[in-house]
């Protein structure tokens, strides 16, 4: 008799065993580790052919200041594959916060600053309250804040002439695998707000599974009209997830100036323009300087930031005045320049000071 109930025992062991083997955790610290609503966006893959009741238990730790939060879920249940979290889990979950200064920014805002974490995941088995751990995974992960997503061509508030142009923007760094892109653009109408507009007017453009930053006007899309304005917005993504969405931006569709000549007023000071992100450089490279000193040859030269390993030779020589220089830099002619790419300039200033701008290529005929 006893010989048969240690072998019942055994098979129950054995049975729990191989259920906790067959348990995993499915999470993406680099995304879903961003946030305290990203950690409820793990998924369980729970064993092949058994049900349980379980509760989930989530710790994260940073490796400068230890515990930052600890959660316990209430009992819910695992079936067969793979599970996603219930909807509203955390609302009736138990959250306990660390006491250092990480701990502080997530409970006051809910996102995770920059820093080395550890998330480990743990099932605790609910069947009869037994409170034993079925299984638990961890994840280490060094998180890093993304970039702004910054719109760059057509410019915001420009006015332009191509009624099916090129759209383009800033990469979000760092990047995520499997990150893809999304753009929506569709006619503003007089009044009307740019979220308003995005949200509920029929889109002209809604790309998705986009995987560079831009987008050439696609084919099947309607043409821009002449005399309307437009909004537009890019969104990163990965899966089902939104990783970052950018600024609104609004450009209107005018050719009566396209042929206005260049004046004075087309000239930014380069030390504004250094503030910036990307210039666009359509054949050109224009800017202002000031030389308080005696006439000499501008010294500069360019990168590039798309192909860095893509030598830009036979710049054109620049002669400046003294006083205030309107400089254009013509590369229209230049075969090293690649429509849709992106190139660094470095001007050291008569005075010795050196000036960087960033700027995307664009050729006069597009």
């Amino acid at each position: 008799m006893k010989r048969l109930t240690y072998l019942i025992i055994g098979c129950l062991l054995l049975m729990f065993t191989q259920a906790a083997a067959q348990v995993s955790f499915v999470f993406l610290p680099e995304v879903q580790g961003r946030t305290m609503d990203g950690l409820f966006q793990a998924r369980i893959a729970g064993p092949a052919s058994q049900r349980m009741v379980a509760s989930l238990r989530i710790t994260v730790t940073a490796a400068k200041e230890g515990q930052v939060v600890t959660i316990k879920t209430k009992p819910f249940e695992v079936k067969p594959g793979v599970n996603p979290l219930p909807p509203g889990l955390i609302a009736g979950a138990g959250i306990n916060f660390g006491n250092g200064k990480i701990a502080a920014v997530v409970r006051q805002s809910g996102f995770f600053t920059e820093g080395d974490y550890e998330y480990c995941f743990e099932l605790v088995d609910e069947n009869g309250h037994s409170g034993e751990s079925l299984a638990m995974q961890c994840f280490d992960y060094y998180l890093q804040p993304f970039s702004p997503l910054i719109l760059t061509s057509p410019a915001d508030e420009d006015a332009i002439c191509d009624k099916r142009p090129s759209l383009y923007w800033q990469p979000l760094l760092p990047a995520v695998p499997g990150m893809q892109y999304r753009l929506i653009l569709t006619e503003l109408k007089q009044g009307q707000a740019k979220a308003e507009a995005l949200r509920y007017n029929f889109p002209v453009i809604n790309q998705q599974y986009i995987n560079m930053p831009m987008l050439f006007f696609p084919p099947s899309a309607r043409a821009l009209e002449e005399g309307h304005e437009y909004v537009w917005q890019v969104t990163a993504y990965r899966g089902d997830m939104i990783l970052v969405n950018s600024e609104m931006w609004s450009f209107k569709v005018k050719c009566e100036d396209s042929a206005k000549p260049v004046t004075p007023e087309s000239f930014r000071d380069i030390k504004d323009l250094e503030k910036g992100n990307f210039y666009v450089a359509r054949g050109k490279v224009m800017f202002a300087l000031q030389n308080i000193y005696a006439k000499t040859t501008l010294q500069y030269h360019i990168t590039g930031i798309t192909d860095p390993k893509k030598a830009i030779k036979k710049l054109p020589e620049v002669k400046l005045e003294h006083g205030n220089n309107h400089v254009v830099i013509d590369i229209s002619e230049n075969r090293a320049f690649v429509d849709g790419y992106y190139y660094q300039l470095t001007v050291k200033l008569p005075d010795g000071e050196e000036k960087q701008l960033r700027f995307l290529y664009k050729s006069e005929t597009e």
